[in-house]
């Protein structure tokens, strides 16, 4: 039991740490909403400033609703997922580093593998999960997460129908050609699924040599509750 609290006191240090830095850079965004004279711009900041600050306790959120704890690897990579994309990518313009994207989409693609074992532990009874192959859980969870990249694209694609160039198939507000209109998509799939390949034979491994530890990736019945 110390483990997991330790486990989860790290989880929460990098979630307040995150909504700390949240905060201050609301707090700035609504200065410059009310002194600037381009208040659209600050206005958009603002509500994604407050969305990220929401995002980011939703797992705190559900896992009350539900009384369950999370898997502290699934969490902890779900905040650095936010930090990296909204704050540092969104509020400080990392996203303007080249590869800064690509990096985004590795650590996604391991999120999503967590995301995978949590789902296939909530769906499966104990027995069943005892009986199961560790490398099919394995093999299943860089499937499920390769197939999450896939929807992301999916889901870009049809923002981008609405005017939008999640893709990047528009560039100084021509369309590119060719294999160039493909870049992004392809190079966003091909970082999914290295990072899931990656993150799978970690656990692999991991698994092989301690088969018991696929349920610290289980969601699991609050403390509270048990007691």
């Amino acid at each position: 039991m110390a483990k997991k609290q330790d486990s989860f006191s790290v989880s929460t240090v990098f979630l307040g740490v995150y909504e700390i830095l949240m905060v201050i850079a609301l707090i700035f965004s609504f200065k410059d909403l009310l002194t600037s004279s381009a208040k659209g711009d600050y206005f958009l900041t603002v509500v994604e400033i407050i969305a990220g600050i929401l995002i980011g306790y939703l797992p705190v959120w559900i896992a009350k609703r539900l009384n369950i704890e999370l898997p502290q690897q699934l969490f902890i990579l779900y905040v650095v997922f936010l930090f990296g994309s909204i704050y540092l990518g969104t509020l400080r313009h990392f996203y303007r580093l080249p590869l800064w994207d690509k990096m985004l989409h590795l650590v996604s693609s391991s999120l999503e593998v967590c995301l995978g074992l949590a789902i296939f532990g909530f769906l499966l009874t104990p027995e069943v999960q005892a009986k199961v192959s560790r490398t099919f859980v394995t093999l299943y969870a860089f499937c499920f997460s390769a197939f999450c990249g896939v929807l992301w694209e999916f889901y870009e694609f049809t923002c981008d129908s609405f005017g939008m160039n999640l893709q990047r198939y528009m560039a100084h507000g021509q369309p590119k050609v060719g294999r160039a209109a493909l870049m992004d998509t392809m190079t966003d799939l091909i970082a999914d699924v290295i990072g899931a390949l990656i993150f799978c034979l970690y656990l692999y491994f991991k698994f092989k040599k301690d088969p018991g530890s696929l349920k610290n990736f289980f969601f699991h019945k609050s403390t509270s509750e048990q007691e």
